[in-house]
């Protein structure tokens, strides 16, 4: 990985490959074990989410969901790693690459419902539990770990 270069991309309109991207690695990871179609397509267009893609070099390798909440907070709703690229740090970078780009944007602090497979991800990346409060109300998962992290 040190001699590629990593960066991110804020998916908009016009960005049509890269939201096939997304939207396939969306259903593929997430829909895809319900058996069921995405039925969040409808924040593909909204002004409080947003879609980063990872690019190695030219390639596409990554997605993440990030929703932004008031009071300076925001929720990963998805980061997701394409399968080929699992397992060589894409996942932790990505995750830095997104903090940093809230943090430039005045996030002070990120949340996430971690599934319990990857909450060893996110204590490795300084993460710890801490409550979700989604400020729509919505109960949290009972199946998920609530962690976050204060962005300085």
């Amino acid at each position: 990985m040190n001699s590629t270069k990593l960066s991110i991309l804020a998916l908009t309109s016009n960005h049509e490959k890269e939201w096939d991207f997304a939207k396939k690695l969306r259903q593929k990871n997430f829909f895809d074990p319900l058996s069921i179609s995405d039925p969040f397509t409808s924040f593909f267009d909204h002004k409080e989410h947003v879609h980063l893609i990872l690019c190695r070099d030219s390639e596409m390798v990554g997605y993440a969901h990030i929703q932004l909440w008031p009071e300076h907070r925001a929720a990963l709703r998805i980061l997701v790693i394409d399968e080929a690229y699992r397992n060589f740090g894409y996942g932790s970078e990505f995750l830095h690459l997104c903090e940093q780009w809230l943090k430039e944007r005045g996030v002070k602090s990120i949340h996430d419902e971690s599934r319990p497979s990857s909450f060893k991800f996110y204590l490795k990346n300084g993460y710890v539990e801490m409550p979700f409060n989604d400020p729509s109300g919505e109960p949290p998962s009972p199946f998920d770990i609530a962690v976050g992290k204060i962005l300085n």
